[in-house]
Formats: C-alpha cells, sequence, structure tokens
C-alpha cells in the first residue's frame, strides 16, 4: 500500500485552522474563567453586606416594636383590671401600627386578660414558653418561637407593667404569626436579587429557621450548616456551602444585635454564575467568528501564492526527471508573502486577545452611568497605599422612583452622576455599588482634603436642579486608609456606619468614620 501523500498546501491550512481555533477556544476558556470567578466573589460579597444591612434594619424593627410596647404600657388603664377598657387600648394598638398580628395583655399570673383582634381566647392561661419567660424575668424581651395557645408558631414581644410602687402586675405583648404576613416578613422578603434564585433565611440561636420564602421550611432546624453554627455564635462573613438539601450556595451572613441574638443568611446558587458566563461566551463567538472566517480567507488567499511558486518548482522538478524540464519557473528572491502570513496570525491573535480584554473591561463598567461597578472595586485600590472613600447614597430616593416612576428615577442617577464626575479630580475613581449607592476613591488623600471634596459635592447639589424640577441631597461617610482600617473590607464597613449614621439623622450631612 502506498503512503498516503499530503500537500504543503493542506499540512499548513490544518496548522492554519488548528492556531485559529486553539486561540479562539483558548480564549474562551479564559475568559469563562475569570468571569465565574469574578461573579462567585461578587455574589459573596455582596450576599454579606445585604445580610448585615438586613440584621441592622431588623434590629431597628425590633427596637421599634418595643419602644411601642414601652409607651403603651405606661397607660394607666393597665393598672385597672378592667377587661373591657383594656380591650378597647388594645384594638387600638392594633389599628395604629402593623407590628404585630396581635397583641394582648395578660396578669402576673398568667390570665390572659384581653387580646386584639380576637377577643376569644380571653381569660385562658399562658402556658407557653414564650408567656411564661415573659413572666419570670419580668423585663422587656423578644422570645424564642414557640406554638401559642391558638396553635400557631409566633415569637412574643413583650414589655412588662408596674404600679405605681413598682410592683409587677404583668405585661404587654405583641406577637409574630411566622407562618402569616408581618412586619418581620414585610422586611426580609424585600430582597431585590430573587430574581437570580437569591433569597434570606433567618435562623434563631438553636439553628431553627424561623423566616423563609418557603413557609414549609419554618421551624427546619438546619444547625448541621456549618454557616449557621457560625452565625448563631456572632460571626459575620462569606462563604461557599452546601446547604442541607444538597445545593451549593455562594452565601453571606450576619447576627442580629439586638435581644434575639439570631441569624441572617442572604445567598445565591452556584449555578447562578452559569448563564451570565454563557451569554459571555455567545457575546465573544458572535464578534469573534466573524473576524475568524474574514481571517480564514485571506490567509488562504496568501496560502495560494505562497504554495503556487513551490508546486511550480516540484512541477518542473518531476518534468527534469521525465526529460522534460522547459523553461524554469520564476521564484522569487524573497517570499514576502510568509511573512505577511505570520504578521496576519498575531494580528489575529492580538485581536482575540483584545476582544477578550474588551469584553472584560465591559463588564466592570456599570451600563446606566457608565461609572465603574462593584466589580471594578478590587483593580481601583489595588495598588494604592493611602486613599479615602467617600460613599454617599441619595436621600429618600424610594420616594423619586414612587412619585415620579423609574425612568425619572434613572435620570435623577444620571444627573448626580454628572454633578459627581464636576467634583472629582482626575486621579479619583467613582463607583456604583448597586441602586443610588455611590463609592469614590481618593488616591493619596487625607480625611481633611476627602471632607472638603464631599462637601463640594453637597454645594453643588444644594444649587442645582436635579430632573425632579427639585434639588436633592445625599448623606455621606469619609473614611481613610490605613489611619482607620487595615485593609479595604474593614474600612468599607466603619465608613457604611458612618453613612448609616448621617442616615439616620437629619440626613443631607457628612459622617467621618471612627477608627
Amino acid at each position: 500500500m502506498k503512503p498516503r501523500r499530503l500537500s504543503i498546501r493542506v499540512v499548513v491550512l490544518s496548522l492554519l485552522v488548528f492556531a485559529m481555533m486553539g486561540t479562539f477556544i483558548g480564549s474562551l476558556i479564559s475568559s469563562v474563567i475569570v468571569n465565574k470567578k469574578n461573579l462567585e466573589n461578587n455574589y459573596l460579597i455582596e450576599n454579606q453586606f445585604y445580610a448585615q444591612k438586613l440584621a441592622d434594619t431588623t434590629d431597628h424593627l425590633f427596637s421599634e416594636m418595643l419602644q411601642n410596647l414601652k409607651t403603651e404600657a405606661e397607660d394607666p388603664v393597665y393598672l385597672s383590671n378592667k377587661s373591657e377598657a383594656i380591650g378597647e387600648k388594645l384594638q387600638a394598638l392594633v389599628r395604629s401600627t402593623n407590628f404585630f398580628n396581635s397583641v394582648f395583655f395578660s396578669d402576673q399570673t398568667g390570665h390572659l386578660v384581653n387580646v386584639a383582634p380576637d377577643i376569644s381566647k380571653s381569660g385562658a392561661i399562658l402556658s407557653s414558653d414564650g408567656p411564661q419567660e415573659a413572666i419570670k424575668r419580668k423585663i422587656p424581651l423578644i422570645s424564642e418561637p414557640y406554638m401559642g395557645i391558638i396553635g400557631k408558631m409566633m415569637i412574643l414581644i413583650s414589655v412588662p407593667v408596674f404600679d405605681e410602687n413598682h410592683e409587677y402586675v404583668g405585661f404587654l405583648g405583641g406577637t409574630i404569626y411566622l407562618h402569616e404576613n408581618n412586619s418581620l416578613k414585610a422586611i426580609l422578603g424585600q430582597q431585590p436579587q430573587h430574581k437570580n434564585d437569591s433569597y434570606v433565611f433567618v435562623v434563631d440561636t438553636q439553628g431553627n429557621i424561623i423566616y423563609h420564602p418557603n413557609p414549609e421550611r419554618i421551624n427546619d432546624n438546619v444547625i448541621e450548616n456549618k454557616m449557621v453554627q457560625r452565625v448563631i455564635k456572632g460571626e459575620r462573613g462569606h462563604q461557599v456551602v452546601v446547604n442541607t438539601q444538597g445545593v451549593e450556595m455562594l452565601a453571606g451572613y450576619a447576627p442580629l444585635k439586638s435581644a434575639s441574638k439570631w441569624g441572617i443568611i442572604s445567598q445565591t446558587p452556584s449555578e447562578t454564575t452559569l448563564k451570565p458566563t454563557i451569554e459571555v461566551v455567545k457575546r465573544t463567538s458572535l464578534i469573534t467568528i466573524p473576524f475568524i472566517l474574514f481571517v480564514f480567507f485571506i490567509s488562504l488567499l496568501l496560502l495560494k501564492k505562497i504554495v503556487h511558486p513551490i508546486r511550480e518548482l516540484a512541477t518542473y522538478a518531476k518534468r527534469i526527471t521525465e526529460k522534460q524540464p522547459g523553461s524554469p519557473p520564476h521564484i522569487p528572491d524573497k517570499l514576502f508573502e510568509l511573512v505577511d502570513l505570520k504578521n496576519t496570525i498575531l494580528i489575529a491573535v492580538d485581536y482575540y486577545e483584545k476582544k477578550v480584554d474588551k469584553a472584560e473591561n465591559k463588564s466592570l463598567i456599570d451600563p446606566l452611568t457608565n461609572l465603574y461597578n462593584r466589580r471594578a472595586l478590587d483593580r481601583t485600590i489595588v495598588d494604592l497605599s493611602s486613599y479615602s472613600i467617600i460613599l454617599f447614597d441619595l436621600d429618600r430616593f424610594k420616594e423619586v422612583n414612587d412619585r415620579y416612576g423609574h425612568q425619572v428615577g434613572d435620570e435623577v442617577l444620571l444627573f448626580l452622576t454628572d454633578v459627581v464626575r464636576r467634583v472629582m479630580r482626575t486621579q479619583d475613581s467613582c463607583i456604583r455599588l448597586g441602586g443610588d449607592e455611590f463609592l469614590i476613591i481618593l488616591p493619596e488623600t487625607d480625611v481633611t482634603d476627602a471632607v472638603k471634596i464631599a462637601e463640594a459635592l453637597m454645594l453643588l447639589l444644594e444649587s442645582s436642579i436635579s430632573p425632579t424640577g427639585k434639588t436633592i441631597s445625599i448623606s455621606i461617610g469619609v473614611g481613610h486608609y490605613p489611619s482607620m482600617a487595615k485593609n479595604f473590607s474593614d474600612l468599607y464597613k466603619l465608613t457604611d456606619e458612618a453613612q448609616y449614621a448621617a442616615k439616620q439623622g437629619e440626613q443631607d450631612k457628612i459622617v467621618v468614620a471612627r477608627e
């Protein structure tokens, strides 16, 4: 059998195809790996930040609940032991707030004096764990979940009632039914990331689920989850975990600071990163494949010009062996086509790398404001040895969206972005962290100068009319590295607390983080 002969044209063409496809596939693989890793890190950080903010919000809710009950407990009607009058007060309390599913007053022996809105259980003995703990401890408290006398899982928020002689006469309690709609569920169910299958759940100190988007999971014990074990110890952080149902999750967690000591976990399935990664592959392919075909066509023409004189020379050599030499073919002194082919391949490789870089860089830009997004944060600070940060968001931005619509809300964000750019220096960077929250990084800038820039930003906003036809204001936190923290994460936390303090006051103010 004669060995199969391969022409130079086939070999070179095969090598060309292999090189181009290898470069293309390698670029795709590297793009997928980098994009997936960045997405996972972003979800972990975002979930931790969200869990912390939700914990702070929940702490504030419990504080308001206790304060509401304390104020109500000062009413002398609860010392009268008149069930009808107490019932009227309880009914008024239920109508005046949406904190509780029900409120009731119990005497010091655990007898239910009256309850609202359902008075059918008046006179019953409260033998459940929550009421008994309130009677025993005689202090404001938030109970662990327990089964109430009406057969529902609930949480009790209670305050003691004392007479003028400081004698204990009973307690005023508000209940939250875990399987029904309530103020706690309204706050915990507002996570804006539900569209990517993210969700929040809350556990008590025993690892029992007291809130979950799926009501059937309430009261399940998940203490075996390592993340749950950490958060009920008061730790906060983020990690990749496999939950009790065997699903890998990108989770962030934070404990409550209130008397409840519960833990909040915000998590996203790892598989959520697949969809945007596949989208990157599709977009990269749509951009590069037409160019690959174009380069291949040009290369084929160049290859023909290179191979033709070689084939002519081979034909001439064959004719010589057949003793029919004829005129020799013209062979150029230098085959510039080979150099051109090499340059074409190098151009193609360079083009693919630039396209991958462009796609990656595009993923770092916020599409609305054209500022950097959260993914660009690490790149921005990685080489900085000293810098200040200005963390701010719009005051009452939700009112803008509710009153004028989200389109005007977007215009307000663009207006704010333009004002920020006018205040920023050449070396400064502004990052949109999400929603109406922004972060300005000021390299080699101390706190004093950072505050001056923040003040300039606020003054410019006060003198500028926004798309709503009115001025807008912001609340600002200012921090400095390394004088206030050893790393960015700690600095961000301190500055976020400062910004939160600014938000809790009259707003439209600047608060500098404490070291």
